[in-house]
């Protein structure tokens, strides 16, 4: 029998230290010095780990060059100035958090305690949130351009958005979810979400989505048309219970 995998580390950590460990060892070690102490001078970082200052100035390089460390140069005990490093906020994305366990648990005390209109109203609430938040940045006449813009915010906030173009449609494909396991448990949040990009594309789009990460498919895929003139305005959007998120979205429209 293999031996057990299970660890005694809280959740999170192991996967926090690998991604820390990817940095290298000495790298890694300046990281973790900083995180736990703050601030640290070349000198002081040099004494931790038994190397030259040249060396430690040469990895300092390398995680100021990934945003992961700044400097700030101050007066020295005699009135030589000293630049102290400490690490950027950027580089809170190699630890773990929980926003994601935190976000959940509030979708299921909605569920619980208001039910599932408490849950939806909730949901509805964030699509006009996340619709303010996209408008400065979709803005084009042009639908192909106007999709790109969406698939460039969507990529800035963490979900690897891209566009691609048949005869017929556009596809946009996000390859990562950044609330995955907030969408696995409550399958409507991906059903507002394309309600979201619908009403950010424009009246002349009609959006379907038919795959998503927390479904069960590689990517989450949506298919954007213009609408033809005097069109139909769509049939009701929301997922009936024990449906995926699959779900076509008329702009103007939302999960009921």
């Amino acid at each position: 029998m293999p031996p057990s995998t299970t660890s005694t580390e809280p959740r999170g950590t192991a996967s926090a230290r690998s991604l820390v460990s990817l940095l290298g060892e000495q790298r890694a070690s300046i990281v973790e010095h900083l995180r736990r102490h703050d601030e640290a001078t070349v000198a002081e970082l040099a004494e931790l780990l038994q190397i030259s200052e040249v060396a430690v100035r040469r990895h300092l390089a390398v995680l100021a060059g990934e945003d992961l460390v700044t400097s700030e140069v101050v007066g020295g005990a005699r009135g030589r100035p000293a630049a102290r490093y400490r690490l950027t906020r950027s580089a809170g994305r190699l630890f773990p958090h929980r926003y994601d366990h935190f976000a959940t648990e509030v979708l299921d005390f909605l569920d619980a305690h208001h039910g599932r209109d408490g849950l939806l109203a909730f949901l509805r609430w964030r699509v006009d949130r996340e619709v303010d938040g996209l408008r400065d940045a979709v803005t084009a006449e042009d639908l192909h351009t106007r999709l790109q813009q969406l698939a460039d915010a969507l990529s800035d906030a963490g979900f690897e958005a891209s566009v691609s173009e048949d005869s017929e449609s556009f596809t946009l494909v996000q390859d990562h979810c950044a609330i995955y396991d907030v969408a696995k448990d409550h399958p409507e949040v991906c059903a507002y979400e394309a309600a979201t990009f619908s009403k950010v594309l424009g009246g002349d789009v009609q959006l379907s989505r038919r795959q998503t990460l927390a479904g069960g498919s590689t990517a989450c895929v949506c298919t954007v048309r213009s609408r033809r003139p005097g069109g139909g305005s769509g049939s009701d959007t929301e997922p009936r219970d024990g449906e995926d998120a699959a779900t076509s979205v008329p702009n103007g429209s939302e999960p009921q």
